[in-house]
């Protein structure tokens, strides 16, 4: 899957696979094992292959569709992982959170302008 990914992330970007892989540091015999299917980086290399097409590894290797998870999340989301280090907070927990927020804001007189 990583070289379907690989291939399709360079053409979205219009370049060769062999340019970006130049680019990142890869010479050409590891691109074409890569593009062959032969092997796949790993590691620290596939980290900054993600990192340069701004996607997950987990994208990259196939197992997620999902390009960058983090930058599919929610506001919200992102906000309970933040305080609850988790996305799945009971909804009453999340709303008297959200009251003692406000609650804040109007003792303290903070203003969302």
């Amino acid at each position: 899957m990583f070289a379907q990914r690989f291939e399709a992330l360079c053409k979205e970007k219009k370049e060769t696979p062999s340019a970006i892989g130049s680019l990142l540091g890869f010479s050409r015999g590891t691109v074409s094992k890569w593009r062959s299917g032969k092997c796949a980086p790993r590691g620290a290399s596939l980290q900054r292959i993600a990192d340069y097409f701004d996607v997950s590894v987990d994208y990259l290797i196939g197992k997620s569709d999902i390009r960058n998870a983090d930058a599919a999340l929610k506001d919200s989301d992102k906000a309970k992982i933040f305080l609850f280090g988790t996305k799945e907070v009971p909804e009453k927990a999340w709303n008297d959170l959200l009251k003692a927020v406000e609650m804040a804001k109007k003792k303290y007189r903070f203003s969302n302008e």
